[in-house]
């Protein structure tokens, strides 16, 4: 009988270790399919940010604390990118691998973890839940462009999930949750549940109050780091960050749930019912089972809440490469968090892994499917998507038009369709590209401030206006040399200082 017993036991443990690892293996599948089908073919117009960022960091440059010319997100997947570039993989591979890592840290060590300390069917969960959600929540967090950054810093908070009392967790992911703040605030929709069970569960300990308070002494030397670094320099803001706070922006968020949580609902994309159906089952069954876990849970309701407040929200797209969901990317991961703690019944478990497999398969056989319909053009709102193919061809061609007339310089019209993929992506994909500007919002103060008064007598010039050398005609303080039917042209002879060629250009292409 004994025998019997153990035999049973031990088939239930190969079977779940198992599945353990069929779902971690279907994840990292998802995520190299995502890399060459998404992070290859369809670049948005955004990422060459991320990719000047991640070369100037790997000549040990930081010019800016944040994006350049933003007091907002930062170069975090360009700063993890820096090993792989200094091992000789080019940017545009480096940087997205970089993003795949920063969004599957957290989840993988949770699940890991969970796993070596014997909480398997917890471990399953969380892969399970990962797992369910739909192809434009896999897509948005692929993209390179700071979205996924603050999430890296709630990697261990599970550390503290399971041992509440700990003060050493405690103290490291307190830590932890104010640098992800000043990263990407996004991350509080993880970190404040998060701090709400700390606080329920020590608030009796005085010795909890001296730690925290500890801990809430960095956010003075990141704030002089991050913030206030903006607001000595104001110079150096193209983009500022506006938080626009008005209970108009809750009600009308309140009305459009399925925008807000288009691509993190579970299983489909445009509504949010099954979502809902999580918060209300997690609403029950922590209310049964531990009542902390409950005012942890009530905690994320009011933080998603308060977000919907702001008018930041609202500022998007239904498409995952600038969706709303963007701010609530965490909302998966803090599920899963208090699931680590929940006893639920093997037989749930095992119907939720169940699911979240054949749920996988419908999405690997649709895979390409799915990709062609999230990246039609009719889509596109914000930014635009090229293939690295054209970039690369793009650029190569520009850089061609240079060496033939010696030049080192490329100036860019911001109405260029390509003007970001050259002004930042092709510097930072040839080491020996032409110096680049955009016309206007160039975002690299570094870049622009010392040219705006120097005199260039000689470059090239990318208009959007095909005729520009007619319009031109007959100036004294420059000459146009049209190079071909597409807005190319070689500027002679010019004797205007940088800013006022560029506002010349901007007031001329504006006729």
């Amino acid at each position: 009988m004994v025998e019997q017993v153990l035999i049973k036991e031990n088939k239930k443990d190969f079977i779940i270790n198992l599945s353990f690892f069929l779902c971690l293996c279907i994840i990292l599948t998802i995520r190299i399919l995502l890399f060459f089908s998404i992070n290859i073919n369809f670049i948005d117009s955004d990422q060459p940010f991320v990719w000047i960022g991640a070369v100037d960091y790997s000549k040990l440059l930081f010019y800016e604390p944040r994006f350049y010319g933003q007091d907002y997100n930062t170069f975090m997947e360009g700063l993890f990118a820096v090993p792989l570039l200094w091992l000789g993989f080019p940017v545009y591979y480096a940087v997205p691998i970089a993003t795949h890592f920063i969004y599957l840290f957290p989840f993988l060590f949770t699940s890991i973890y969970l796993f070596r300390n014997q909480k398997k069917e917890n471990a399953l969960l969380v892969l399970a839940l990962v797992l369910c959600l739909p192809s434009g929540y896999d897509i948005l967090n692929s993209l390179p462009r700071g979205f996924v950054t603050g999430l890296f810093f709630c990697s261990f908070y599970i550390l503290s999930f399971l041992n509440p009392h700990s003060f050493r967790f405690a103290v490291l992911n307190t830590l932890m949750c104010i640098v992800g703040y000043f990263v990407n605030p996004n991350s509080l929709i993880v970190s404040f549940p998060f701090a709400m069970f700390l606080f329920l569960n020590n608030y009796k300990e005085k010795a909890y109050y001296y730690a925290m308070f500890s801990c809430l002494l960095l956010v003075i030397p990141l704030h002089l780091l991050f913030n206030q670094f903006y607001k000595n320099h104001p110079e150096y803001v193209i983009f500022e960050l506006v938080y626009a706070i008005s209970p108009a922006y809750l009600l009308e968020n309140l009305r459009h749930l399925d925008q807000a949580f288009q691509h993190i609902n579970f299983f489909m994309e445009d509504k949010c019912w099954c979502l809902l159906l999580v918060f209300a089952f997690l609403a029950w069954v922590t209310f049964k089972k531990e009542k902390i876990l409950f005012f942890t849970f009530l905690s994320l309701i009011f933080m998603i809440l308060f977000s919907f407040l702001s008018g930041k929200v609202r500022d998007g797209a239904a498409w995952p490469f600038y969706s709303f969901s963007r701010m609530y990317l965490g909302i998966p991961l803090i599920i899963g968090l208090i699931c680590a703690r929940l006893k639920l019944s093997k037989m749930f478990i095992s119907t939720v892994t169940v699911v979240s497999l054949l749920f996988s398969g419908y999405k690997l056989l649709w895979f390409n499917d799915n990709i062609n319909y999230h990246t039609e053009q009719s889509h596109w709102l914000g930014v635009h998507l090229v293939s690295l193919k054209e970039i690369k061809k793009s650029a190569e061609g520009y850089k061609a038009v240079c060496e033939k007339y010696h030049l080192d310089r490329l100036i860019i019209s911001n109405g260029f369709w390509l003007s970001t993929y050259l002004d930042y992506g092709g510097p930072a994909i040839y080491p020996d590209f032409p110096n680049t500007e955009e016309t206007n919002s160039e975002r690299r103060y570094y870049v622009r401030e010392p040219n705006k008064n120097k005199v260039f007598e000689s470059f090239l010039y990318i208009s959007t206006d095909y005729n520009l050398d007619k319009k031109l005609a007959g100036r004294k303080d420059l000459q146009l040399e049209k190079l071909d039917d597409y807005g190319l042209f070689l500027v002679k002879k010019n004797t205007l200082p940088n800013h006022w060629f560029m506002a010349t250009m901007r007031a001329a292409e504006s006729l």
